[in-house]
């Protein structure tokens, strides 16, 4: 039995740092120009190799993306960022370009190869065949069907398989999306997906073109094309026996609290199902889930009949606020990085890769000066005193949700 390492987005190298803090066995993340995520990702080359070390430094792996389709005008870039990250040695360089696989073999690169969903693999020949092109892991197509992922598995024929097990689902086939295109310029295969399939529409006649008929009795509109988003918590003991080597989260462009809380509720099911062999998810699990923004939940191609994997009704829904981040701690007092605004009586939830508590803010200080109200202005950090002791150096990664 193969227990499956649980790899998480990062969009920067704060994110990489807190998903490697709550459970990640290893996160990915890639250059905004050669990776399918040119918003909200602010690696640089330095940078990239600053969070690649400090996951080393954790024991930890870090795989990075350049999984663009490219067209010519990037291949001279994608060579320089090759010999780069050769320096930097990542534990693996996520790809999906037939071109780029062959720049690699033909520099000799010594950086294992994943191949990316993008690459839309279905099936057992395709796996070896991209076994024969040297690529180590193939991360699957979320099409798959539970009974092709159990043929595959059993015919892999030595390539390590990786599936998407939680975040965002794409409506078009792997992300292969034209809308984007259609409706903005910007490309989607190349990482400026506008995500216009979350967007309201509604049909207008040619003869009435000032009219607009909406396509549901909804004064909001209609999100005919919103997907669910994909979360297997649930179906992780399923999954057990499958030779799985990585289960992987989308998200890039999510926030921090997001990274975290999947993260720790993943690690948790995991370390559970495979270590202590249980069968059933905590519901506090399942709760720490709940508390992230997403568009309602599918259990996706997978497990089809367990529930409608369109969202018609909704865009997505933020479900809690983060109040603060946890700077330093002693006892009953902390130092709080202010996001949003909070006052003297709030409750909230203090979270951190080793612990889930209440708690009640009981005073407010800025510059040794009582406050009664703390706002989410740039670089606003407060002390409070609160009602319960925090310790440990894992509230280092701490953080205050509305409760």
């Amino acid at each position: 039995m193969i227990k499956p390492e649980l790899i998480l987005p990062a969009g920067n190298r704060e994110k990489a740092s807190y998903a490697l803090a709550y459970g990640a066995d290893a996160v990915y993340a890639g250059l905004p120009c050669l990776s399918l995520r040119t918003k909200y990702i602010s690696f640089d080359e330095l940078s990239l190799g600053q969070a690649i070390d400090e996951a080393h430094s954790l024991g930890k792996r870090f795989y990075v993306a350049c999984n663009l389709f490219a067209h010519e005008g990037d291949l001279n870039r994608v060579v320089r960022f090759l010999d780069v990250m050769e320096g930097y040695k990542p534990d693996a360089l996520i790809v999906s370009d037939p071109g780029i696989i062959r720049i690699i073999r033909k520099r000799k690169i010594n950086i294992p190869l994943h191949l990316s969903t993008q690459a839309n693999t279905t099936n057992s020949q395709a796996l070896h065949f991209w076994r024969e092109e040297g690529v180590e892991r193939v991360i699957l197509a979320r099409e798959l069907r539970y009974e092709e992922l159990e043929r595959m598995c059993q015919e892999s024929g030595g390539v390590e398989l990786e599936i998407f097990i939680h975040g965002a689902m794409c409506v078009s086939y792997s992300g292969r999306c034209l809308l984007s295109n259609f409706l903005t310029g910007r490309d989607a295969n190349r990482g400026a997906c506008a995500g216009t399939c979350r967007w309201r529409y509604a049909l207008v006649e040619e003869t009435r073109e000032d009219e607009r008929f909406e396509i549901e009795e909804d004064a909001r509109g209609s999100y005919i094309l919103n997907s669910k988003d994909l979360c297997l918590l649930r179906r992780v003991p399923e999954l057990k026996n499958f030779p799985i080597h990585g289960y992987k989260v989308e998200g890039r462009t999510k926030n921090l609290l997001y990274v975290a809380l999947i993260a720790r509720a993943y690690r948790r099911v995991i370390d559970d199902v495979f270590i202590d062999g249980s069968s059933g998810i905590d519901p506090e699990v399942v709760r720490l889930i709940g508390l992230t923004d997403s568009h309602g939940f599918t259990e996706g191609f997978l497990f089809p009949d367990s529930e409608p994997m369109q969202n018609y009704d909704r865009g997505a829904e933020r479900s809690q606020q983060v109040l603060g981040f946890i700077r330093e701690c002693a006892d009953r007092e902390i130092r709080i990085s202010v996001k949003n605004p909070l006052s003297v009586g709030d409750e909230a939830i203090a979270i951190s890769p080793e612990a889930v508590l209440p708690i009640t803010i009981v005073e407010l200080r800025m510059h040794g000066e009582s406050i009664d109200r703390a706002y989410g202005a740039m670089g606003h950090e407060v002390r409070a005193l609160i009602d319960k002791n925090l310790t440990g150096p894992h509230w280092r990664y701490g953080m205050l949700v509305k409760g």
